[in-house]
């Protein structure tokens, strides 16, 4: 693997493009310098879920690694559908449940060719990516099995007692997916403690750092510097 000065990571983007090069622009990325690592959720929820999708396509061929999230699970499922014309009920539970509908109504646009480089970009993206001392997954993992023997859903879902059990031995799991105001003990409930909520830190064991500071929810983008744990927030 190249050497680089810093390894940037950032979770959860949802489709603020706009955003998210804001951050990009603040932490001054350079891919000749810099490995940005994406922890999934690239797109849902947000207004320009096209858009997030064109710029990690461009980034990832500069050399950022972009992990696979749920919602990226949902979409490859029913863009399968839409190029096949066979719509399912894994469909509607998308659209209509879990945040999917103005990824659905952008993909209407695109042509079956347009949707094929899409779907190849989403089954191929990595569900996990290690280096040095770091682990990188959208969900955190099965730390009662090697990260290498965990399946797609335990990467991309999380187990409800991951955040409060010991990782891996001298490693640091970086994790999105779950909000850290769900995190942090405060358990920030309205918008206005949201828009302060942090990147957390492991208080017990100290060896997991939530990133996913619900910026699509109210709360803010958060990328992270390392190995110097620097934060920043857009």
């Amino acid at each position: 693997m190249r050497i680089v000065d810093r390894i940037l990571a950032i979770s959860d983007i949802h489709g603020e493009n706009t955003k998210f090069h804001k951050i990009l622009k603040q932490v001054e990325y350079d891919p000749k310098s810099d490995l940005l690592v994406v922890c999934g959720d690239l797109i849902d929820r947000g207004e320009d879920n096209l858009a997030i999708i064109e710029t990690c396509m461009k980034l990832q061929k500069q050399g950022a690694v972009m992990l696979k999230g749920n919602h990226e699970q949902f979409a490859q499922e029913c863009i399968r559908d839409m190029i096949c014309e066979n719509p399912s009920q894994a469909l509607q539970v998308w659209v209509n449940h879990n945040g999917g509908s103005n990824t659905y109504d952008e993909l209407l646009l695109l042509s079956k060719n347009e949707l094929k480089e899409i779907l190849i970009f989403l089954e191929t993206l990595p569900l996990y990516f290690a280096s040095g001392e770091y682990i990188f997954a959208h969900a955190g993992a099965n730390t009662r099995k090697p990260i290498e023997m965990n399946i797609e859903d335990e990467l991309v879902w999380m187990e409800n007692s991951f955040p409060y059990c010991p990782a891996y031995k001298n490693k640091t799991i970086i994790f999105g997916h779950t909000p850290t105001w769900l995190l942090h003990k405060y358990k920030a409930k309205e918008k206005a403690e949201r828009k302060n909520t942090k990147i957390w830190f492991d208080p017990e064991w100290k060896d997991k750092i939530g990133i996913d500071c619900g910026s699509v929810f109210g709360g803010r983008m958060a990328m992270l510097e390392l190995p110097s744990l620097r934060e920043y927030y857009e």
